[in-house]
């Protein structure tokens, strides 16, 4: 199966004029925590009740644990980590919590799962 891929015009933010054209993604659907539980209970011995016990629960303690300043390691997987942005200052002393613009989560794919989309497909659609 093939991402499908549509072309879209864009101009440069910084020069209106200067317009070219780029392929971008199509989505094609969403997926939900359902639909994940159902292929992992297919793929496993567990219930669907039990794999949607667990993707629930990941998602109440990741929050936890980042919150904690932690990184999370899921092998395999890949690593998330919030980052964090803040206004500047000219003094280090000036510097305080207030100054937070906000948190990011990031995420790192790990090498396993980049590798098993390296042999990805695309098609053009008009």
């Amino acid at each position: 199966m093939a991402i499908k891929l549509k072309k879209i015009q864009r101009s440069n933010p910084q020069n209106k004029t200067l317009v070219k054209w780029y392929l971008t993604q199509e989505t094609v659907g969403n997926v939900g925590l359902h639909e994940i539980a159902k292929e992992i209970e297919g793929r496993s011995a567990l219930s669907l009740g039990d794999v949607q016990s667990v993707l629930s629960n990941l998602m109440e303690v990741m929050p936890m644990f980042l919150k904690l300043g932690q990184s999370i390691k899921l092998e395999g997987f890949g690593s998330f980590r919030l980052s964090v942005t803040s206004a500047g200052t000219a003094t280090a002393d000036e510097l305080n919590a207030h100054h937070v613009k906000g948190a990011k989560l990031m995420f790192l794919p790990s090498v396993e799962l980049k590798r098993n989309i390296e042999d990805v497909s695309y098609e053009i659609i008009q």
